[in-house]
């Protein structure tokens, strides 16, 4: 039934906006399977957050012809250091560099927090309900997943670097990894990932999976997490950034868009903090 009506959701909005023709200037997207900001297949497919912004942007820009390719994620970021055009709609957003050119601020997600079993986790809990992945980086016991190439803010990525130089580590390649590596953490084979609560809630729905836990992190507290669209650091990509800067605002202020965003953001499970100290 939530599918369905997320799927409703997105065709109405997508109804009433324009649609795209071809000219001159093409968007090349580079998507990778990562639900749920891209959902290849399954009940929620194409409804993932940014697949629903690409539709959207695509509908909202008619002057522009839009074409969509699905690649690994390591891939889309050396086909960009090679300043090849192209587009990714999920990234963190962070201040140009010789690589991506960011786009206005799309999204600002849920705090990035620590994803694993409560009764792994129950040791390292604080009297805040929170959990330091400082404290999960030195302990010599747990293991860290997560997907291959994806980067966090510096305050939590310096942690992911240190436990990375470890045996305590597993980087999970290929499609659909983010989810694979919750399952993992289900199966007790790691014991705990930074991850979005969003993603969280893509596998409880689609896995029925509800042993999982999610807490914020002390290095990262409740502070979100802003989204943006990157584009390659070219010519092409200033133009790019520049077309897409002016279409957002329709967009993002669209009431059925924001309930399309809040979809996704909402009704995570989060553990009752006094119960589990």
């Amino acid at each position: 039934m939530a599918a369905v009506m997320l799927l409703l959701i997105c065709a109405l909005f997508f109804s009433r906006l324009p649609q795209a023709q071809e000219n001159g200037f093409t968007i090349t997207w580079a998507i990778n399977d990562a639900p749920p900001f891209h959902i290849i297949e399954g009940e929620y497919e194409n409804s993932g957050m940014c697949d629903v912004l690409i539709d959207a942007l695509s509908a909202q820009m008619p002057e522009v012809a839009h074409e969509t390719i699905l690649m690994p994620q390591n891939r889309i970021r050396m086909l960009s250091k090679q300043k090849q055009n192209l587009c990714f709609p999920c990234l963190i957003k962070r201040e140009d560099s010789e690589v991506w050119l960011y786009t206005d601020e799309t999204v600002v997600h849920a705090p990035l927090g620590i994803i694993g079993l409560p009764d792994v986790l129950a040791p390292y809990l604080r009297a805040d309900g929170r959990i330091s992945l400082s404290d999960l980086a030195n302990a010599l016991t747990l293991r860290m997943g997560k997907p291959l190439a994806r980067r966090y803010p510096d305050v939590l990525q310096q942690y992911v670097d240190k436990v990375s130089k470890t045996s305590h580590f597993a980087e999970l390649t290929g499609e659909n990894a983010t989810v694979r590596v919750l399952e993992q953490i289900a199966l007790g084979r790691i014991d705990y990932t930074l991850e979005y609560p969003s993603i969280l809630k893509f596998h409880n729905l689609t896995q029925g999976e509800k042993a999982l836990v999610y807490y914020e992190t002390t290095e990262l507290s409740s502070k979100g997490i802003s989204g943006a669209i990157g584009c390659t650091n070219n010519a092409w990509g200033e133009e790019a950034v520049s077309r897409i800067n002016k279409a957002l605002p329709v967009i993002l202020s669209s009431p059925i868009y924001q309930k399309q965003e809040q979809f996704w953001h909402a009704n995570v499970v989060v553990p009752d903090k006094s119960a589990t100290r």
